[in-house]
């Protein structure tokens, strides 16, 4: 159910996603449907779960990243998941935007467990601990800012790493003129 649900907002959108759409793809019933979630927003919620655990593991492992391969390449990395992960949930997004019924049960669901924004400040802390990052920069500061830059980055949102060629160029362009500024001067 879930697969058809992310399957069709991403062909159709959330307007034109209704239970009975998702029921008629999932090859179910749609009386089945409530059966696992209480409406259409939680399995949404449930969707948009779906579709952000996996970086979000990946991004708890960030913060020990630090002192490995180079600031620069780490954060690539990590905003490349990121843009592409977000290239998968805009159609979501856009629909708890517009949408008051899905909007209240999305804010709900958010956990005060820390996410991919929090493991990226945790990792600037780290590579400032180790000197890769000027004591005076504010992780936290940072990471709202390289956060701020991917999302402006990925509009429009079906930029893809496949439509850009398996890469997000203006992300690398983005990452190191960041880091000129809070890296560490040559020859301190």
């Amino acid at each position: 159910m879930i697969n058809a649900t992310i399957r069709l907002v991403r062909e159709v959108g959330y307007a034109q996603t209704t239970t009975r759409a998702i029921a008629q793809a999932a090859g179910v019933a749609e009386g089945t449907l409530y059966r696992h979630y209480p409406d259409k927003a939680g399995l949404f919620v449930a969707a948009i779960t779906r579709q952000s655990a996996p970086i979000t593991v990946w991004a708890r492992e960030l913060p020990a990243r630090a002192g490995s391969a180079t600031v620069a390449d780490n954060l690539i990395d990590c905003l490349t998941r990121l843009a592409d992960l977000r290239a998968d949930i805009v159609p979501f997004e856009l629909a708890m935007l517009t949408d008051p019924e899905l909007a209240r049960p999305a804010a709900t669901a958010r956990t005060s467990e820390p996410g991919p924004p929090e493991f990226l400040a945790q990792y600037l802390h780290a590579e400032q601990r180790i000197g890769r990052i000027r004591a005076d920069v504010d992780p936290v500061k940072t990471a709202v800012v390289l956060l701020a830059v991917l999302f402006g980055l990925a509009v429009p949102p079906r930029r893809t790493t496949e439509a850009l060629g398996g890469s997000w160029p203006d992300i690398a362009d983005a990452v190191h003129l960041i880091l000129d500024g809070v890296g560490v001067p040559v020859g301190d």
